[in-house]
């Protein structure tokens, strides 16, 4: 079974300070996202599954003309990060936020200042889950027996059951 290919929603383009030219170009779809750059004069390209980015950060940034909001993918490997929008508005902003995460169907993450992130919304394709509640292992009531042995009685230890030798057994076939 052949994979389809679907075109890509966006191209953007980044700077890449390992690339010859000094910038990539980052092809955006639904299922996957496709980075393309030159290094040592080899062209190369990689494809990523958009189900392998943790998630949409929400950034607040001080640049050269001050300060502005960056929305991007994340990933566990910082230089894999894609830069989605950069905008002064924060309205803008918040809005591409929301519709990048439903596109994707990512969580949505809050990076703060120090470089830590929260997670603000977690998406399972449109169930939309919340904070997971922790496990019950303090539990006060986990040395109890279960409801269905509190109903039964504990046998005698040490009791012996009669046993009856050359005896007939009485069988009937009705």
């Amino acid at each position: 079974m052949s994979k389809i290919q679907t075109a890509p929603v966006a191209r953007l383009f980044a700077d890449d300070p390992r690339a010859d030219s000094g910038r990539r170009e980052i092809a955006v779809s639904a299922e996957s996202i496709a980075i393309d750059r030159c290094v040592a004069g080899v062209r190369m390209r990689l494809s990523l599954p958009a189900r392998s980015f943790r998630g949409i950060s929400l950034a607040l940034r001080q640049g050269a003309r001050g300060l502005f909001y960056r929305v991007a993918l994340v990933h566990a490997d910082p230089d894999l990060d894609v830069a989605l929008t950069e905008t002064d508005n924060e309205s803008d902003a918040a809005r591409d936020w929301l519709a990048w995460a439903r596109f994707f169907r990512l969580p949505r993450l809050a990076r703060s200042a120090r470089g830590g992130e929260t997670v603000v919304e977690i998406r399972l394709g449109e169930i939309l889950g919340g904070a997971v509640q922790p496990r019950r292992r303090g539990w006060p009531l986990k040395a109890r027996r279960s409801a269905i042995s509190a109903r039964r009685k504990a046998g005698v230890k040490g009791r012996l059951l009669p046993v009856h030798c050359g005896e007939r057994e009485i069988v009937c076939y009705e």
